[in-house]
């Protein structure tokens, strides 16, 4: 643990552009936590049932599969410096809407506010991760990953705590307004940067468009003419058994906050799931920093952690079990996160990280806005908090299978 936290700080002191990029994600990050409680809040005073927490969920995921045509080609084309400007000043004033919104409790436009700013901050998402090896050397990806990792889950954990107790405290529309000024904040840090342009290819300038995509996912299949990692189609598609398992387990966890925060002794719904997501987020982590003799760096590895965490928490209302689930549940999703994540920018060609990052955000963001309004569903139909949860559970389960044999099948014939 101290050799990383040692490594992360030689990151921070000698790679000064990654130091000014890690420092807008953070303040932007930040804001986005502050509004995340705020938002559900306002959505179960005002909005229904299980399938309107199923559709916030869907609002932070589907609009950034929807984009991922837009978001690749994007990334692979202009200077991702300009691109991530451009993203924050247009989330910063998408947000301010939502807060207008929220004052007025108009959920509906709520709703469709947040499918805008979620949908313009994937472009980000994407933008981001194409331009990390640029400011990092390739030895040193997973480490900045693990560190991104880790402060993604810190100020969850802060972050949906604070925004949990502001909404309480404040109102929920207060915390959306803080939100929006982090984003201008995040814009005037990225101008600092370089310039960010991709690398050339021999290919024709990506245009925005499925077809671009499709280059991507043809390189990682292994069907052009250059030789393929048999690491990168695994990599490429584990985040999705793990995203589907926590929509499902998202929704379920809302819907049991009126039970689970009493046992908290909770002083409001908000502050009890305040700290539910943030016992989560620590686990996430927590996850990428395992020792690797303990947890190998392999993504797929890591989802029967989550798996495993996720039945604790619906298994039991004791809260030290429930409480110890979720920290599991986030631990399996932080290493496969960041070990996924990693894979893909090092055995991705230079001018298809964009492209790559975005399938990868396309495959999982959309399986996470299905089932989670699935989830919603089924939950509203059967009048069970935690139906939504084991339906993710058992869906996740039957992807992670098959994706283990793809990529232990694509490695023994490498050796081979």
């Amino acid at each position: 643990m101290a050799s990383r936290l040692h490594t992360f700080g030689h990151l921070l002191r000698h790679r000064p552009h990654f130091r000014r990029l890690y420092l807008a994600s953070v303040i932007s990050m930040l804001g986005d936590w502050l509004s995340y409680v705020a938002v559900s809040v306002v959505t179960l005073r005002h909005g229904g049932g299980a399938l309107a927490v199923g559709l916030i969920m869907a609002a932070h995921t589907l609009p950034v599969a929807l984009l991922s045509p837009v978001a690749g080609p994007l990334a692979d084309r202009i200077d991702r410096r300009k691109l991530l400007v451009m993203v924050d000043v247009g989330a910063a004033l998408i947000t301010l809407g939502m807060w207008l919104a929220a004052r007025g409790q108009h959920v509906g436009w709520l709703q469709v506010l947040l499918l805008l700013r979620v949908g313009v901050s994937g472009i980000s998402m994407t933008a981001g991760s194409a331009a990390l090896p640029s400011l990092v050397e390739p030895a040193e990806l997973k480490d900045a990953n693990a560190l991104n990792g880790l402060t993604w889950s810190v100020l969850f954990a802060a972050g949906t705590a604070l925004g949990g107790f502001l909404a309480a405290w404040l109102g929920a529309g207060e915390a959306i307004l803080l939100d929006s000024f982090t984003f201008l904040v995040s814009a005037g840090i990225i101008l600092g940067l370089p310039r960010l342009e991709p690398p050339p290819a021999e290919e024709a300038r990506p245009r925005p468009g499925f077809k671009d995509l499709a280059v991507a996912w043809r390189h990682a299949r292994g069907q052009g003419t250059t030789p393929v990692s048999p690491d990168l189609l695994p990599a490429l598609l584990a985040k999705t058994p793990v995203a589907i398992l926590t929509a499902a387990c998202w929704v379920s966890l809302h819907m049991v906050a009126d039970a689970r925060s009493a046992a908290l002794a909770a002083a409001t719904v908000a502050s009890g799931l305040g700290v539910m997501h943030a016992t989560r987020a620590i686990g996430t982590g927590v996850g990428p920093l395992v020792p690797r003799h303990w947890l190998p760096a392999e993504a797929n590895i890591a989802a029967p952690l989550a798996f495993v965490g996720a039945a604790a928490f619906l298994l039991s209302g004791a809260p030290w079990i429930f409480l110890v689930g979720l920290f599991l549940w986030g631990a399996g999703t932080g290493h496969n996160w960041v070990a996924s994540t990693a894979t893909l920018q090092v055995k991705s060609p230079g001018h298809l990280i964009g492209r790559m990052s975005a399938l990868d955000f396309l495959f999982s963001t959309l399986a996470q806005a299905v089932v989670a309004v699935g989830a919603g569903l089924l939950i509203d139909a059967t009048g069970v908090a935690e139906a939504g949860g084991w339906l993710g559970v058992g869906l996740a389960f039957a992807l992670w299978v098959p994706l283990m044999a793809l990529q232990t099948r694509r490695r023994r014939v490498e050796v081979a």
